[in-house]
């Protein structure tokens, strides 16, 4: 197990238990998958083998890639045997070939279980694009050891920047080339409803979105008001009811009931006999026609309320953000069906934001390459360039040059400056795996300030709700490292570390060996794994 369970509660204890085996099923999961590749590797060579044998066999000894009959009849095999389509089994001879004969360290690792399938196949496709041996080598160095603390979904992005640290120039290349591809698709998901796909410029795309989900949160937050409104309303409609209820108004029927049982002889109670002598079954015979009349009276009432209800709307933010996508593309009108004037002219109001990261250098022409949209990826140049002078305000970002984490901020129109620095240093919250960006988080001190923690960089961090709340409503424990670096200790005792995103974790050639591990003999024995 991985610490004491001394003084641990039986809950905790079952939980230590349970990560243990599901870590020791993945890295089993890992290690086969690590077998599956150098298997699919020799694929490829039995294909090359097959070629020649048809070469040989049709009397010309020509080896031709013309037909592709020899790679189309081992696929075939291959695919039936294991009952995935010839395209599959073509896409992982593809991946195998790339994992060991330019990715070896990356497949090595992952066949001791110290990453996963997933971070091993995003390190190889996100490197492909590397031509030079010794940038990918640097590449994969620095890729490994942040696989081991990112998640998959957090390992994209920070390779993509890796890449464009390493390989500037080429990532300008492919990103004007990217650009180039740029479209948009639809197609039916299911009867009454279509996907339509946009490939667009990253800053165009991230832009859109931003906009779309900011007049989304506004309408939805109005629309929680008006029902809280409405909710009140009634509340206070049934309080008045239940208040007119508590008053008798059939005091003076009660009245002329209790009289009548007092005197036999009176008309009352001579039609009540009566009533009761022609019954067949029922009671009550006056109560025949009362309750239509009363139900008449309830149903005229209602109606006559609910004439003047208001309509809440009930959509989710997902629904409006469709409805204002659809309004603004059909009628240029953002209004995404709002309720009110005012409301349509403030949803009109809201613009687009991306957040850039700009190299001085980049900005001024020195440097190629380096510029990106926080939490996406690289764009070009020029499109930097363009929009650090369309901006009203940039912010100056000072870096460690040994880290890369930043130690300041100075902005033309000065704000919060610890805000801002802490934005751009933490990207989205700091919890292991969580990447809600950081202007929907909450800025928390690691040590409260009520307990004499102080409000300085060195004792903040961006935290979302939910990850905030664990913080201080669980056992989850804390603590910041020098450099941004957070600690963070699970119930069982587990340690965790998360780093600022933006932090360079290498100096390139230390950390690559010059001897790279022992390869593990393909051409005979399967990989021993």
């Amino acid at each position: 197990m991985s610490s004491s369970s001394a003084g641990r509660s039986a809950v905790l204890s079952e939980l230590d238990e349970i990560i243990d085996h599901l870590a020791g099923s993945r890295e089993r999961a890992a290690s086969a998958f690590a077998a599956e590749m150098f298997f699919f590797e020799r694929v490829a060579g039995v294909v090359e083998e097959r070629e020649r044998e048809r070469a040989v066999r049709d009397g010309d000894g020509a080896v031709t890639a013309s037909s592709q009959l020899g790679m189309r009849e081992v696929y075939a095999e291959v695919a039936a045997a294991l009952r995935l389509s010839e395209w599959q089994v073509a896409r992982k001879v593809s991946q195998a070939w790339s994992l060991t004969h330019r990715f070896y360290e990356t497949l090595c690792e992952a066949s001791d279980g110290r990453i996963w399938p997933e971070h091993a196949t995003l390190i190889a496709e996100t490197g492909a694009v590397i031509e030079d041996d010794q940038v990918r080598r640097q590449y994969e160095a620095v890729a490994v050891d942040m696989a081991g603390e990112m998640t998959p979904a957090q390992l994209r992005p920070a390779l993509s920047g890796l890449v464009s640290r390493l390989d500037p120039e080429g990532t300008q290349q492919r990103v004007r080339d990217a650009i180039t591809r740029r479209k948009v698709t639809v197609r039916e998901l299911e009867p009454g409803l279509a996907r339509i796909t946009a490939d667009l410029p990253t800053t165009q795309g991230v832009g859109i979105v931003n906009r779309l989900q900011e007049m989304a949160d506004q309408l939805y937050e109005q629309n929680a008001a008006d029902r809280a409104q409405a909710q009140a309303a009634a509340a206070a409609a049934d309080a008045n009811a239940d208040a007119n209820a508590g008053s008798d108004p059939n005091g003076d029927r009660a009245d002329a009931d209790a009289n009548a049982d007092a005197d036999p002889n009176s008309d009352r109670a001579k039609a009540d006999a009566d009533t009761d002598a022609d019954s067949d079954g029922v009671a009550d015979g006056g109560s025949d026609d009362a309750p239509s009349e009363e139900a008449g009276s309830e149903e005229a009432g209602s109606e006559e309320a609910g004439s003047g209800e208001v309509v809440v709307d009930e959509r989710t933010r997902s629904q409006i953000m469709a409805d204002v996508f659809t309004d603004l593309l059909l009628t240029n009108v953002p209004d995404g069906h709002g309720t009110t004037e005012q409301a349509k002219e403030n949803l009109g109001a809201i613009t687009g934001t991306v957040q850039v990261t700009i190299p001085a250098g980049t900005l001024t022409g020195q440097t190629a390459g380096g510029a990106t949209v926080t939490g996406f990826g690289a764009i070009d140049d020029q499109t930097a360039r363009d929009l650090a002078g369309a901006a009203r305000a940039w912010t100056r970002v000072f870096t460690d040059p040994c880290t890369g984490v930043p130690t300041s901020v100075d902005r033309y129109r000065p704000s919060k400056r610890q805000r801002l620095l802490l934005r751009v240093r933490d990207e989205h919250c700091r919890f292991p795996g969580c990447r809600r960006p950081a202007h929907k988080c909450d800025i928390d001190h690691t040590v409260a300030y009520a307990e004499g923690g102080q409000t300085c960089l060195c004792n903040l961090a961006h935290l979302c709700k939910r990850h905030h709340t664990l913080k201080h409503e669980t056992d989850w424990v804390v603590i910041q490292r020098p450099g941004g670096i957070l600690e963070w200790t699970a119930p069982t005792g587990r340690v965790h570390h998360t780093r600022p995103p933006g932090t360079v974790r290498f100096q390139p050639i230390a950390l690559i060996t010059d001897e790279p591990r022992h390869r593990h003999a393909l051409a005979r024995d399967p990989a021993p794994f």
